[in-house]
């Protein structure tokens, strides 16, 4: 349920090895940019700030990039359709749209009834060489119980 108390709204996100890199590599290179600063307040020096500044700017981008592309993507299925939050856009599709899903390499793939296709990566691993079966299992039986789906 969502916090309002209105429809079910179920939802995946990337799981896996994946998720747990893309919050690990940022806390590791920002705890280096942290020691970084730490170095340069105990002895301050330009050499010292250049290289935490350089730590911290890295930091910043994996940061960013892995939240691009792994923690922000997912997929919701509700009763008004279903959003697909990939890392170049959202897709929005209607559960009326939907003519088949099945399970791609990247992701599940809703196949449109004019025969283009949305894949949704959250329901991937993103390569972590695991089956996605069971998830894909998991939002099959959700589109089942959705009254307006195919």
């Amino acid at each position: 349920m969502d916090d309002q108390g209105g429809a079910s709204v179920s939802v995946w996100r990337v799981g896996g090895a994946a998720r747990v890199a893309g919050y690990a590599i940022p806390a590791v290179v920002g705890a280096k940019a942290l020691f970084g600063w730490a170095g340069w307040v105990s002895s301050p020096a330009a050499e010292t700030a250049r290289t935490a500044g350089l730590w911290t700017g890295l930091a910043v981008g994996v940061a960013l990039f892995l939240w691009w592309v792994i923690l922000r993507v997912r997929l919701e299925v509700g009763s008004d359709g279903i959003v697909a939050v990939n890392p170049w856009g959202t897709d929005r599709l209607g559960l009326d749209e939907v003519a088949s899903v099945r399970l791609g390499a990247w992701g599940a793939e809703f196949h449109h009834g004019d025969g283009f296709k949305t894949t949704a990566y959250a329901l991937s691993e993103l390569a972590a060489g695991t089956s996605q079966d069971r998830r894909f299992a998991e939002l099959l039986a959700v589109l089942e119980a959705k009254p307006d789906s195919r």
